[in-house]
């Protein structure tokens, strides 16, 4: 078990890694709109890429606040979006959730980055504990119980 703070985006941006690749069956990710995340990175992006190949049952949901990047700049997760369907999911949150100001990134509720605050790489990376993340994980449960606009790979049109 293990507990860390973390104070600058270089230690944040390697905690991240770390989480991707210790991720086994779920990932679990809420955040202002990705791009601190950097998971359109091509690193990030193969990580998510091999976890979503390795096992059927695999999952990953996403809950952003704004979807503006994404759909604009992260073509890479777009496609795993689009290739991964059954497996993906990117929710856009409902305003009311806009004064939530951290970024949770859990995997298998027992490994977790924190960010504090969306404008500061001040966070706290969790390794197998299923205690310490136990209260982000029911933080992320609440959020996703509040709905919000699904984000589709597709367009739709008429």
């Amino acid at each position: 078990m293990v507990s860390e703070l973390i104070t600058t985006w270089t230690e944040h941006d390697s905690a991240l890694q770390k989480i991707l690749l210790l991720a086994s069956g779920r990932l679990r990710i809420f955040d202002e709109d990705l791009s601190r995340l950097k998971l359109e990175q091509r690193e990030s992006a193969e990580h998510l890429q091999r976890f979503l190949t390795a096992h059927r049952q695999n999952s990953v949901c996403i809950v952003i606040k704004n979807t503006g990047p994404l759909l604009r700049e992260s073509p890479l997760l777009m496609k795993l979006l689009a290739i991964y369907p059954l497996q993906m999911t990117v929710l856009e949150c409902p305003p009311h959730l806009a004064a939530f100001d951290a970024s949770l990134c859990i995997a298998d509720d027992k490994h977790a980055l924190i960010r504090f605050s969306k404008d500061h790489a001040r966070s706290r990376i969790i390794i197998d504990s299923a205690q310490e993340c136990s209260p982000y994980v029911h933080q992320f449960e609440e959020i996703l119980k509040e709905g919000g606009e699904q984000v589709s790979a597709t367009t739709l049109g008429l």
